[in-house]
């Protein structure tokens, strides 16, 4: 996708963070911004910024795990805009405190893979057959992570779901390309959000009133090597991924023993069964 000017963008979770910078950084490129959040003020607040830019915003609330409130937002975007070029599946929560799936309840699963699962399948099922109607070129990004590649210790509905959208994402890229979609995989790194504070925000801090068992993080650790120094350069990458039409968006180096190992884990010659 080339041109970005007059295109319209719809973004979950943009309220700040990853979200945001996405938002901002289309924006410098003439992109209309449709900015939803589950946080009425944090969407509007980005939203006076696009507009700032010179560029048409539209704030819309919008709990992307709730299928109807998905469908509240494309027919809030498509009532301003009269189309959506661009779809970006942002929105994600994590947990707070880490826990191993011995301390985890399945109300505590639940909940993540509500939004960071659900919320993309809500988000495709909702604006896909709508833009499958338009002319010309549309783009999907799901932002998933370098966790869903990457497993963490101690954070495995994140981890899990994170993962769901990566095979997910590749599945699509190959069904939707006939169709005029570009697809990309967002898979940032160690970049300081306030995912977690928003976590705790939302959901409560289950420590509240439990109590877990320390889980060592090794994976989590090795990958927070050479963190960029704010989420706005993610805006940007994604920004070109878009125009370049990249499958996989990686926003840090990743450390070769992990690619290595992982690979070896995955497709070594112990992994070939036997009888």
């Amino acid at each position: 996708m080339q041109n970005l000017r007059d295109r319209t963008a719809v973004i979950t979770g943009a309220g700040s963070g990853i979200g945001r910078a996405i938002a901002l950084a289309l924006a410098d490129a003439g992109t209309r911004i449709v900015v939803s959040d589950i946080q009425e003020e944090p969407a509007r607040a980005v939203a006076d910024e696009v507009r700032a830019r010179g560029v048409r915003a539209l704030a819309v609330t919008c709990d992307v795990a709730k299928h109807a409130s998905v469908v509240s937002l494309a027919d809030s975007a498509y009532a301003e805009f009269g189309a959506v070029d661009i779809l970006c599946n942002n929105a994600g929560v994590s947990w707070r405190p880490y826990r191993s799936i011995l301390d985890a309840t399945l109300e505590d699963i639940q909940r993540v893979l509500g939004v960071n699962y659900w919320g993309v399948l809500h988000g495709l099922t909702v604006f896909l057959p709508r833009m499958r109607k338009q002319a010309g070129e549309k783009h999907i990004v799901n932002t998933a992570s370098l966790a869903g590649i990457f497993p963490h210790e101690g954070h495995i509905a994140y981890s899990s779901s994170k993962a769901a959208i990566v095979n997910l994402s590749e599945v699509i890229a190959h069904e939707l390309a006939p169709h005029g979609f570009g697809v990309t995989i967002l898979c940032p790194g160690a970049v300081p959000t306030n995912l977690g504070d928003n976590t705790v925000r939302l959901h409560g801090d289950a420590g509240e009133t439990r109590s877990f068992d320390p889980v060592e993080r090794p994976t989590m650790a090795r990958m927070a090597t050479f963190p960029l120094p704010s989420a706005e350069p993610v805006g940007v990458m994604v920004r070109n991924a878009i125009i370049d039409n990249t499958l996989y968006l990686h926003t840090n180096p990743l450390p070769y023993d992990l690619v290595a190992e992982r690979v070896h884990t995955l497709f070594g010659p112990q992994t070939v069964g036997r009888t």
